[in-house]
């Protein structure tokens, strides 16, 4: 019933999932920090003119606008992190994080909504490959840090690309090949080449082809890349010096389709099944669509697909609460019970109690429903002795104790 009453492409998140989803944002926020970012918020909406500055003609068509056609929904972090660094006097580097909501006006897909969240780190101000290294290493430990293993970075540069498509007279069709080239995962090898074949003819896509589907290990794909462009080639020579601890692949034929990057690009793999999990890539021109130009590159992972791929790997261990306590209470017994859940607050200790004078039976069966593990029961007996009966609901024993054991205990 729910998916009838939200928008296409839109969704609500219940408890079990916001859990899980604030878990996995707070890791990622974590690790964002940990790295000396800062956040920044700013408006879900922009004014259409500096959403299209960016955009290309195939994310213009997605974007939402309102009925003013003024304004629309920003449809990436990225827009909105130019603006304000275009306009402001901050120091730099200015190292930001961002996690929030964006909006795309296109089809939904598996681990891909019209509405959803991304979590950016982005660096202005800084030229040197240092940067991506850090962002690499950023996304690396964040991955991590969400219980998955090491994932596959891919890597490629603009620059290389760019003197490709100039070296085989192309540059004015450049937009048009790039966009096909990023459509290979969807439209297959050969379907691609055709493509292309029609736009630039058969002798150029051919030795287009030749030389993205070079084989060989990074250091041999590098030198390839010298031959081609040599400062892009070093560029990438330097990012794989300083994470060497990654699982680093170059591929040329990736390319990102939006047509700002201008410089080292970059996808995170997880899972042949979901596709890509995060990007990014060097922007240093689009500052200077909104105001100052400076130096940029940023790099975003997909809260959807990430929470796609947590939910097939936690589809058994799903908390429905963050409630570790409730303290059950029989009639007349309520006021003690308050002061005891205080305790336990006070001890950083999440405690319910009844809010609805239930019979314990049925504040059982709440505590059970909601997966909570411990349920503390308050009567005349425990009153008299000064203590509370502290019940395990997994295992069902119940020990009576005070109240200063049983927070050790629940700790534990």
């Amino acid at each position: 019933m729910s998916e009838k009453l939200t928008p296409k492409g839109m969704r609500d998140f219940f408890p079990e999932e916001m859990i899980m989803r604030e878990r996995a944002i707070e890791k990622i926020t974590s690790i964002y920090r940990l790295y000396g970012f800062r956040p920044l918020d700013t408006p879900a909406l922009e004014y259409i003119s500096t959403l299209k500055a960016k955009a290309g003609d195939e994310i213009a068509g997605q974007i939402f606008k309102l009925e003013n056609e003024e304004t629309g929904l920003r449809f990436d972090l990225t827009v909105p992190l130019a603006r304000v660094s275009a306009n402001n006097a901050i120091p730099k580097p200015f190292k930001r994080y961002c996690i929030s909501t964006v909006w795309r006006k296109e089809e939904p897909q598996k681990g891909r909504m019209r509405e959803f969240w991304q979590a950016d780190a982005d660096i202005v101000g800084s030229k040197s490959m240092r940067s991506e290294s850090e962002l690499l290493n950023l996304a690396n430990n964040a991955i991590i840090a969400l219980g998955f293993d090491k994932p596959l970075f891919i890597l490629n540069n603009r620059k290389i690309l760019n003197v490709l498509a100039k070296n085989l007279e192309f540059e004015n069709e450049k937009d048009m090949v790039f966009r096909l080239l990023d459509k290979i995962d969807k439209l297959g090898m050969q379907r691609v080449h055709e493509d292309i074949e029609k736009l630039i003819g058969k002798k150029n896509a051919d030795a287009l082809f030749d030389v993205l589907t070079t084989k060989g290990s990074n250091e041999e794909k590098i030198a390839v890349a010298k031959k081609i462009n040599e400062e892009g080639a070093k560029e990438l020579e330097e990012i794989i010096a300083n994470t060497n601890e990654l699982n680093i692949k170059i591929d040329f034929f990736l390319v990102r389709g939006l047509g700002y990057y201008t410089g080292p690009i970059f996808e995170i793999k997880l899972s042949d099944e979901i596709g890509n999990i995060g990007g990014g890539g060097r922007y240093d021109g689009l500052l200077g669509l909104y105001g100052q130009n400076d130096y940029a590159t940023g790099i975003s992972l997909g809260i959807e697909r990430i929470m796609y791929l947590i939910k097939e790997r936690n589809s058994i261990n799903i908390r429905r609460t963050y409630t570790r306590v409730f303290v059950a209470s029989l009639k007349g017994y309520f006021e003690q019970s308050m002061k005891i859940a205080n305790e336990f607050r006070k001890a950083k200790i999440a405690t319910e109690v009844d809010l609805n004078e239930r019979s314990l039976s049925k504040q059982f069966d709440y505590a059970n429903a909601l997966g909570i593990n411990y349920v503390i029961i308050m009567g005349e007996k425990e009153i008299k002795e000064n203590k509370i009966t502290l019940r395990n609901m997994k295992s069902g024993i119940e020990e009576l104790m005070s109240i200063e054991k049983a927070i050790e205990k629940v700790r534990e």
